[in-house]
């Protein structure tokens, strides 16, 4: 997963990047639906009265025509943002247990396992793409809940050597920027793994779930205990030849943990002979619903030219140790049923595609390994998005 502020940020800083990355990360939040006066809603749905200005929360299963305020169904969401001491606007992007958790009289959430053992989640997100001194990759994160989240970042080259990858950064370098009332600021910076002090240096969580040292000493990575938000890892490098790196985003937590990943979103260049390669942990022990993304023209409204016009997107799913092909997908308007986009709209992170060439699908998930492949039909090296974002 790849370059500009959606893990995507941009940094020279040029104002065309910031905004792509600004507009990226955007899409990491879901907009409420219009109340329809014939649907019934679930424990948890979000909804806006036409007219209205105030989002409710279901907090117990609605029949149809009980319309919000009707305290008996409905609670105003500047309630959940009194008890959790957040903004109203930030309420949207926790997870619906919490939201649920800090109102009066509400049922729990029928859909949701937080806080149990049968939790499912992303255990993190890495992607294998292009950079240079003049590209680089953006991987963007967004972490839901309450608490603090410890997640490690990782730019990575020399590793790829024991999988074959020859033309590797030879020594990348990441930045990691950090959201605060809708503006991105410079958070930390590592160069060299080993440079990272105490709490923050990859050897204090060696053996972790995910964590994979790096082979060489000068690739990057360091431990920081997050707050809910958005972040976004920068993954540079000193060549100007285009080589392969890796960015990587793992969460360092028990498995029972109320906070998590929504999903991972990359911008990085791609070619006909080079894809980009994003690969996500669904932990826990029941199903995750998983939109796959692969856009170009969607960047075109942050200001990106060159991006790729077809892109397509295969999913790979782990068995016993061995890669297989699972799903694929060009347009995202043909895929049928429950996997096709569309019906998932409204949900946190989902941003539906601007151009029908762009490749969407929504796969339900058993814990385990994937990968999605974004692939190009052009020869030149061109933007493209790859995403993965659960689904509510």
């Amino acid at each position: 997963m790849c370059r500009i502020p959606d893990i995507k940020i941009m940094f020279s800083i040029k104002n065309t990047l910031l905004l792509v990355l600004l507009t990226s990360l955007q899409s990491l939040y879901g907009q409420p639906g219009e109340w329809n006066n014939s649907t019934s809603y679930s424990t948890g749905a979000l909804v806006v009265v036409i007219g209205g200005t105030s989002t409710y929360i279901a907090t117990q299963l609605v029949p149809a025509n009980n319309t919000p305020p009707n305290t008996t169904y409905w609670t105003n969401l500047s309630v959940a943002a009194t008890a959790l001491n957040v903004p109203v606007e930030t309420v949207p992007s926790l997870d619906t247990a919490t939201i649920l958790a800090s109102l009066p009289n509400a049922a729990p959430d029928a859909n949701s396992t937080t806080g149990t053992s049968s939790t499912s989640k992303f255990l993190g997100i890495s992607t294998r793409g292009l950079v240079s001194s003049s590209l680089s990759m953006y991987g963007g994160i967004t972490v839901l809940g309450t608490t603090n989240k410890k997640v490690a970042f990782m730019g990575k080259g020399q590793t790829m050597l024991a999988g074959g990858v020859t033309n590797y950064v030879g020594d990348p370098y990441i930045e990691i920027y950090k959201q605060t009332s809708g503006v991105w600021s410079l958070y930390k910076t590592n160069d060299n793994w080993g440079d990272a002090q105490g709490s923050e240096n990859l050897s204090t969580v060696s053996g972790s779930t995910g964590i994979t040292m790096p082979a060489g000493a000068s690739e990057a990575a360091i431990v920081l205990d997050l707050e809910p938000g958005n972040y976004s890892v920068i993954v540079k490098s000193k060549s100007g030849t285009l080589q392969e790196a890796l960015v990587e985003a793992y969460e360092v937590a028990s498995p029972t943990d109320t906070s998590r990943f929504l999903g991972i979103s990359t911008r990085c260049p791609v070619s006909s002979s080079y894809p980009a390669y994003g690969g996500i942990t669904v932990l826990g022990t029941t199903n995750k619903k998983v939109a796959f993304m692969g856009k170009g023209q969607t960047m075109l409204a942050g200001g990106v030219t060159n991006y790729v016009g077809d892109p397509y997107i295969e999913i790979y799913k782990q068995t016993s140790g061995v890669w297989a092909l699972y799903k694929t997908n060009d347009n995202w308007g043909d895929a049928q049923g429950s996997e096709s986009l569309s019906t998932v709209t409204g949900s946190t992170g989902i941003t539906m595609p601007v151009g029908a060439s762009e490749a969407a699908i929504v796969l339900d998930l058993e814990p385990g390994n994937y990968s999605v492949i974004l692939k190009s039909k052009s020869g030149s090296i061109q933007e493209a998005l790859v995403e993965a974002y659960e689904v509510n």
